[in-house]
């Protein structure tokens, strides 16, 4: 705007936001008696929901992965004229809304979503994957987000009609990284992409996010539980609905589940499949859902010690996961003050374990960790995330310089979350500054 010329039409449409109204064109009409189609009432079951307005419902058009084509965008231009008007909306879910829909006439609107292409049922339904772009587009994405989306709709697909209502409920929501892009952390089950090392080689992993809470305007985060490789996701999402279906107690929903669980026995489930094979013995694991590449690691040339400070960054860093671990579970236990405390460890160890990848020297006390990490990786901008500038950083750095004098739970669950996100960025930066490539 500092450059174009002003013009009133930028603006000018708030002036009739107030005196906007959207109603109906059609007559309610009840659905009684009218044929249905084949395959109308499992879309009836999960599209369409009542108005308060006797008659009328709203239709969701559920996309798959948020697609459809520019041949379908003229074709719903034309139905939605014929049923709802010139109205359409757009969901977060990265679905399309059609409301005031007459309940007569759904049936002849199910055809006619069904013969564009758009008569998918089960929106809402765990099926109903949210996803951001991911490596697809995005020159943040670390994993590739539309592809495991794709790869979990597909079979979770396949038996959708036998699971049980508790679990077809569930919501699954993935980012390609940890910008929540994909409210991976208001989900049940969220992913958000990141990377690990085997060897010396990465491998695409998804940090596991359990039991948030999208309902109640985003009532509660979900719990960061690990980084599982991307190849391991799909049967670890089958173990934990399993588990869930098979476990849960009359009414329990699954946030409960997960609390009733308890974070170390969570953590516990996970475990097993956040192992990664060699890459002699299976190498798909090397690469990411959708993509025929290997992931790598460009040769930098430093000699033998490149190997042991590539372990020992593998080591160290570890090191802070486990401890952040540590602080979930006393913040289950109520203890808020060594939760903190373990939250601001994880990132000191994680800095550590950053720095000693240019100086193997660097002490333990906090203050020789701090001012190596902001000489080397924070005024040299290494540790910038390219759309969080030194947000991440400045988690560490301001807790380092300002310790809290009161703790409750809300400050030690803070800590917590951007303890998180500074080991996540911790790894980007050292793929980052070690030159990891994709082959």
């Amino acid at each position: 705007r500092k450059t174009l010329p002003h013009d009133e039409r930028w603006t000018a449409y708030l002036q009739d936001v107030p005196n906007y109204k959207e109603e109906p064109i059609r007559p309610a009409a009840a659905l009684n008696g009218v044929e249905k189609p084949e395959g109308f009432e499992a879309w009836y079951q999960t599209n369409v929901y009542q108005q308060r307005q006797a008659g009328y419902v709203t239709v969701t058009i559920n996309l798959p992965l948020g697609d459809l084509t520019a041949r379908q965008m003229y074709q719903l231009a034309d139905i939605a004229r014929q049923y709802a008007g010139d109205n359409v909306r757009l969901t977060v879910e990265q679905n399309i809304v059609l409301r005031w829909i007459s309940e007569a006439d759904l049936p002849d609107l199910y055809r006619a979503l069904k013969a564009v292409g758009l008569g998918d049922a089960g929106a809402g339904t765990i099926v109903d994957i949210t996803s951001c772009p991911g490596t697809d587009t995005c020159k943040l994405g670390i994993a590739s987000s539309r592809g495991l989306a794709g790869e979990l709709r597909r079979r979770l697909g396949e038996k959708n009609a036998s699971l049980p209502q508790a679990v077809k409920d569930l919501k699954i929501k993935i980012s390609g990284c940890f910008n929540s892009c994909g409210q991976h952390h208001i989900a049940d089950i969220g992913l958000f992409g990141n990377s690990r090392r085997a060897g010396n080689r990465k491998v695409p992993h998804f940090q596991v996010v359990l039991g948030g809470k999208w309902r109640d305007n985003a009532g509660n985060y979900g719990l960061a539980v690990g980084a599982v490789p991307a190849k391991s996701v799909p049967i670890l999402v089958d173990t934990i609905i399993n588990r869930y279906a098979a476990e849960r107690e009359k009414g329990e929903s699954f946030q409960d589940w997960i609390g009733r669980l308890g974070k170390v026995a969570v953590r516990e489930m996970v475990q097993p499949f956040m192992n990664i094979p060699p890459f002699e013995l299976d190498p798909s694991f090397y690469s990411d859902w959708g993509d025929t590449r290997v992931y790598g690691i460009a040769d930098i040339g430093v000699g033998e010690c490149a190997g042991e400070v590539v372990s020992l960054f593998s080591m160290e860093i570890s090191k802070a996961e486990s401890v952040h671990f540590e602080a979930l579970v006393a913040l289950d236990d109520g203890d808020y003050i060594t939760a903190e405390n373990k939250a601001y460890e994880s990132m000191l160890l994680a800095a550590r374990a950053l720095v000693r990848t240019q100086y193997l020297d660097v002490g333990n006390e906090p203050n020789d960790i701090v001012e190596e990490f902001r000489t080397r990786f924070y005024d040299t901008q290494l540790f910038f995330d390219p759309f969080a500038k030194g947000k991440f950083a400045s988690y560490l750095l301001d807790r380092h310089a300002n310790p809290p004098t009161k703790i409750d739970e809300d400050k030690a669950h803070r800590l917590i979350e951007e303890a998180r996100l500074f080991i996540e960025a911790t790894y980007a930066c050292e793929a980052r500054v070690n030159g990891v490539i994709v082959n």
